[in-house]
């Protein structure tokens, strides 16, 4: 079955979208104006999920890397990586992108940019993230469903 509309749109595109549209709606509309001390806690809290995130992304990529397997979500796999990240999530690259969001949008001081979060993740939750579990399945079979069993889909 081709992959939906989407389903195509790379997940980082997905965030990168809703922190521009929260950026576009905190200058128009801002929610808040935070206390100029707030900024300085906010910017560390920021950085630190960035860090967190690269951290927890990267590894997840470098483990496909030398597994000599696609990152690409609708791409068909040629290894199952259950090492590193893998062993406590099914998905450190989205949780990545997702603690990268976040500090980007602590760094910002966006309040938008927590409801628009949602998009984002019921698209990769909802359409991609099954459309990756079936491509595992039919490639990998009962080793893949055992590992379902294991860990979790998040954290």
């Amino acid at each position: 079955m081709p992959p939906t509309a989407l389903q195509r749109i790379p997940p980082p595109l997905l965030y990168v979208a809703a922190l521009l549209l929260a950026y576009f709606l905190d200058r128009r509309w801002p929610l808040v104006e935070p206390s100029p001390g707030w900024h300085e806690g906010l910017r560390w809290l920021g950085l630190a999920l960035l860090a967190a995130a690269f951290v927890h992304a990267a590894s997840g990529v470098a483990l496909f890397l030398t597994s000599r397997t696609t990152i690409v979500p609708h791409h068909r796999s040629s290894a199952l990586v259950t090492r590193g990240a893998y062993r406590w999530t099914r998905n450190p690259m989205y949780v990545g992108l997702t603690l990268a969001y976040l500090g980007i949008a602590a760094m910002l001081g966006s309040l938008w940019a927590l409801p628009l979060l949602a998009v984002p993740l019921y698209v990769v939750h909802v359409h991609v993230i099954p459309m990756e579990e079936r491509q595992l399945e039919e490639v990998f079979g009962d080793s893949y469903r055992q590992y379902k069993t294991r860990v979790r889909r998040w954290l």
